[in-house]
Parts: structure tokens; sequence; C-alpha cells
């Protein structure tokens, strides 16, 4: 070989070196937040007034906030196993966090039932950038228990960090036993331990010559409501504002709907009064403030860490992009159609905060109202590090969404149990239950859905159409 060639070849060698290491620049580092039982309580959805959440709000600003997206199943594991896997409850088989199913009128087994194309073996989003060069650390609650598939892929894996509990203030706690401020510092906080790892493996993560997927789970607001002291102290007792609330919401809904209403996720739909009724008949209406108090104190504990670790990110931004999505495992309601906790599937119950940073994509501070949900989370984190999605997904990336502010989706797909389904449109939802019962809601003249139009002739062709959505996506 001449030495002209021997050159020419360095050069082209050198040039492809080049091409693949800029490819390998522009992939961005993704970082995914996932909060646990946060409902619309944070200051830019506008779900209570007395709500402080400046960091979240701050994070919205910088990027789109989806005001329309929901969990896919209203009880934390299910919700987290759709959102790893990409994947509807009914190709998972898993409906709630037990195996064993709750005393619903049908008798279908809870856990096992699979849609017929469901993978054999689906993975998790983790394995999935891995495989695809990035260098994966996950911390805190982001699976519902100790996932072996994101253990077994992760190059640094923090358990959830235990909660600091009891050595109570003189505060009484509620009548659930678990709320109220309490004397332990906020160093010694789960949450807290939970973003400085997070903070100390984004430094690390700079260091790297690959790109970073960092999962990030906080456990506040979750049950039991107590954080320190400072916290509580910014929402005074007797100024606390309650939720808004019919006594006769009821009224209008099937058996079934009312059924669910006396349900708190764990325990038996027949009781005779409801949680709410039961709470405001043993601590009258103080109690129901001091639950509120304790949730929105909760909520700003959880907002300082997050703040926290956004701040470092900004401080230290790296050669990369960095993606950032934020989102809760389901919502939760304090009152609102006199249910408490989750399981359930209205809106309150299912709705959760959605907020995408995507740096070059999308104009910061917009507002999109399209239906989406959790499913939707893993092709839109492949879209936004530019690798290819897998084919077992059954969600859709809202990628298109970003680019193009006017785009527009048909539904989103919800369900508490293999027969019980929600479909969510971008003004109306349709719930259908397993006795075939049914609830319609109009969200732009009823936010509150105190008013089920099933029945109504003016709503008989969108309910129809509604139906027919929702029995199609059950058969798939």
């Amino acid at each position: 070989m001449n030495k002209k060639n021997i050159v020419l070849q360095t050069v082209v060698f050198a040039f492809l070196c080049m091409v693949s290491f800029a490819e390998e620049k522009q992939k961005p580092n993704v970082v995914f937040i996932i909060v646990d039982d946060l409902n619309d309580w944070i200051g830019v959805m506008g779900g209570h007034p007395q709500s402080k959440t400046p960091n979240l709000d701050s994070l919205a600003e910088d990027g789109v906030l989806f005001t329309n997206a929901h969990c896919n199943a209203p009880q934390c594991g299910p919700s987290r196993e759709s959102l790893l896997h990409g994947l509807y409850p009914k190709s998972t088989g898993r409906y709630f966090n037990s195996p064993k199913r709750m005393p619903f009128y049908g008798d279908q087994p809870m856990q096992g039932i699979t849609s017929p194309n469901a993978p054999k073996n689906p993975f998790v989003f983790h394995q999935h950038f891995k495989e695809h060069g990035y260098r994966v650390v996950c911390g805190g609650k982001v699976a519902h228990g100790n996932s072996r598939d994101i253990i077994k892929n992760a190059d640094e894996y923090l358990t959830r960090p235990p909660d600091v509990r009891g050595n109570f203030t003189d505060e009484k706690p509620n009548l659930w036993g678990e709320g109220g401020p309490h004397n332990h510092a906020e160093e010694a906080t789960g949450d807290y331990k939970v973003a400085q790892w997070a903070i100390e493996e984004w430094g690390k993560g700079l260091k790297a010559d690959k790109p970073l997927l960092m999962t990030v789970g906080f456990y506040r607001p979750h049950r039991p409501f107590n954080a320190p002291k400072a916290f509580f102290e910014k929402f005074p007792l007797e100024d606390i504002q309650l939720p808004l609330v019919r006594t006769d919401d009821l009224d209008d809904l099937p058996p079934y709907g009312r059924a669910l209403a006396r349900s708190n996720a764990h325990k038996d739909l027949f009781k005779p009064r409801t949680v709410h009724e039961q709470i405001l008949h043993l601590g009258g209406e103080k109690e129901w403030k001091y639950m509120v108090q304790s949730y929105l104190a909760c909520i700003n504990y959880v907002d300082v860490q997050i703040g926290s670790l956004l701040e470092e990110l900004k401080k230290r931004p790296g050669n990369r992009d960095t993606v950032i999505v934020l989102t809760s495992d389901h919502g939760w309601n304090l009152g609102e159609k006199t249910h408490w906790c989750k399981a359930a599937i209205w809106r309150d119950t299912t709705r959760v905060p959605f907020i995408v940073v995507s740096p070059g994509i999308a104009k910061d501070g917009l507002r999109n109202n399209q239906p989406i949900s959790h499913v939707d989370i893993y092709p839109s984190l492949c879209d936004f590090a530019g690798i290819p999605k897998p084919t077992h997904l059954e969600g859709r990336s809202i990628l298109p969404l970003l680019k193009d502010p006017s785009a527009t989706r048909d539904f989103a797909f919800l369900s508490y149990g293999p027969e019980n389904t929600a479909a969510q449109s971008e003004r109306y939802r349709y719930i259908r239950y397993e006795d075939s019962s049914e609830e319609l809601y109009d969200h732009k003249k009823d936010p509150h859905e105190w008013t089920n139009l099933i029945g109504n002739k003016k709503y008989q062709k969108l309910t129809k159409k509604m139906r027919a959505q929702v029995l199609a996506f059950q058969k798939k």
C-alpha cells in the first residue's frame, strides 16, 4: 500500500470517527421524575388555590404542561407497570396492587388477563435505553417495589430510603393515624436523600462518555401525610380551604359508581358510609381540614426536594441537551365525589401532572389539553432520545403534539378492573362499568363531574360513539 493510500484511509477513518462521535453526542440526557400520589394540586394546574409548588410551576414554564394527562390504572402497582412497559393493564394483566380481587360485581379474575397480542417478555424502558448506549441510573420509588428488570439494567440503583416516622410534635395525627408534622430534620427524610443521590448521579453522568437516562421517584405526598413541621406552618389550619363537594353528588350515579365512592383502594366496596362521610362523622370539618393541610404540606415538601435537583440540572447542564419528563403515578381524592384515596376512574382519581421539557422542540410555557396517558411515555422517551421504539408498545409518542400544538388526539383509555373502563377525550369522559352501567361528563361545563349526562337526549350520539370506542378497546 502506497503512502498516499495510507494517508487517505487515515483521513477517512478519522472522519468516520468524528461522525460517529457527533452522532453519539446528539443523544440527549433524559431525566424522568415520577411523584407518588400527586394530583393536580400544583400551582399551574389550579387544583387547589393554596398549593405552593414554585419549582414545579417553574418547570412547566420551561416546557409544556399537558393538562389532560392520565394514568392507565388508579393504583400504584398497575399504573407503574403500564408506564414502565408501555402496555395497558389488559396486556400486563395487572389491575390492582393486590393479586387478590376486590369484591366487585362480577367474578372475573383480577390478574392474568392479557391481550391476545401481548408480548411474552416485554421489557422496561431502562433495558431498551441500556441496549442503545445509555448509562442508566434509577433511584427512589420508580417501580412499585424493587423491580428486578430495572435493577439488572441499571448502572446505579438506589432503593427507596425508609420513611422518617414517629417523634411527632404535639399536633395529633389525623383519624387515619398517619398525618401531621414531625420534628425530624429535613436532611433525615427519604425524599431529601433521593434528591441528593440524584444530584450526585447527575455529576457522575456529566463525566461519562455516554448519554444518561436517570429515573427518579419521590414518595411524598403518598401517605402517611407527614413532613417536617416547617412545611405545615406554611398552611395554617384555620385558613385551609376545603375542596368543593356536593352532598347529593352520588344521587345520579349507578350503584357501581356509588360503591366505588366507598372504597379507598384497599377496603371493601360495600360499607354503610363513604370514607368522606366517615371522616366527617368522627372528626367533623376540622378533621377534613387537617387532612387537606397535611396533603398540601407534603406537596410543598416534595416540591422543594425536586427543586434542588432541577437547580443542579440548570447549574451544570453539561454538553448535551437534557429532556425532562415529570409526572405522577395517579391522581388522588380528598373528598371530591365523597371519595378519598385513589381506586376509581373519575377525573380527580386518574388525572396527573405531566410536564415535558424538550430543548429545541416546543415553545416554552405552552399548555396542551389533548388526552394522553402513561402508556405514551415509553414511545415518547424513545423519540426524544432518537432511538427506535420497540414493537410491543401500545402507546403513542407525544412528540407530534410538541412539534405541532394544533395536533389532536382522540381518546385516552383508563381501567380499574378488566371491565371497568373510561375513555377521556379533550372535553368529555365516558365511564363503563362491568355491569354495563355508565357515566358521562362534560368537563368544559362540569369540571367537578357533578352531573352524570347518561340518559340526556342531547348527548345520545356522543354516548354511542364513546361507548363503541370503549367496547372496541376492551376487545383488542
